[in-house]
């Protein structure tokens, strides 16, 4: 009776139906929250307010609940669901004096649309699986920062130390130079008027860390991206395959029950 109960709440949580369910309660709450910051609004329906974030509360501990008691220590093995069990319990947390901090930390029950959305959960995928060769990337970029910040204060801190007076200011100069932000009406070209063929160091340098660094991180991710749409459909063919494979034997078993019975039929005749 027991297992019969968890195959009915399984096929229940795992419904195309409940997850759209859930996916609607989680934009709604996004939706309160946002409400919130308008004192107006706040002022004329807060009790409505603070209800429906009770229930959204309730909906979602009641699933965690339903699903730690159907899958068991198979819950925590799954990285989705361990997630989902933390930001739900720091939404439990009292949202009342010392810890009223974490009444603005509802707002993170919105990630849980990661999970909900699949397109959305390929892309924080690929981002995860890429993160090695990224990692390469940074070091990369690291050795460029600091050999340009190196030359960039020999060359510049004595004319424009509030850049390039340290080696600090130079790694934030550079950072903002990599941003595109201001970087030619704010930093290149007064630097350019007092430093002769000062355009190659700011040309140079956007080149090689804005331009090929970034190209090279879009690539790394779209490729694992690719990779991993493919495992995906290997995958969901591998699960076709196995079913197939299942009703057929089941087929092929039911066929010799019945030749089985046609046998001992005729043996009766």
């Amino acid at each position: 009776m027991l297992r019969f109960v968890e195959h009915i709440l399984k096929n229940f949580l795992e419904s195309a139906r409940f997850q759209n369910f859930i996916t609607g309660i989680i934009i709604l709450n996004s939706a309160l929250i946002g409400l919130e910051t308008y004192p107006e609004i706040v002022k004329d329906y807060e009790p409505l307010i603070d209800t429906f974030d009770m229930v959204i509360l309730v909906c979602f501990t009641i699933e965690i609940a339903l699903k730690i008691f159907i899958y068991r220590r198979k819950f925590f093995t799954n990285g989705w669901d361990v997630f989902d069990f933390i930001v739900i319990g720091i939404s439990i947390l009292p949202a009342a004096g010392s810890f009223s901090i974490f009444r603005a930390l509802r707002i993170i029950r919105t990630l849980r649309l990661l999970k909900s959305l699949p397109k959305l959960r390929l892309i924080i995928e690929s981002l995860l699986h890429s993160l090695p060769s990224i990692g390469w990337i940074v070091v990369l970029l690291g050795i460029v920062y600091y050999i340009y910040a190196v030359v960039g204060y020999n060359l510049f801190q004595e004319g424009y130390p509030e850049y390039f007076g340290t080696l600090d200011k130079a790694f934030f100069t550079l950072f903002q130079i990599m941003t595109l932000e201001s970087w030619s009406s704010a930093i290149a070209r007064p630097i350019m008027d007092g430093v002769p063929y000062s355009a190659i160091y700011f040309v140079t340098f956007i080149l090689i860390a804005t331009y090929t660094t970034l190209n090279v991180f879009i690539a790394i991710v779209v490729n694992t991206m690719n990779q991993l749409a493919i495992a995906g459909m290997h995958e969901e063919e591998e699960h076709i395959k196995s079913f197939v494979a299942s009703q057929n034997k089941l087929l092929h078993q039911k066929l010799d029950q019945l030749q089985e019975e046609m046998e001992s039929l005729k043996g009766k005749k």
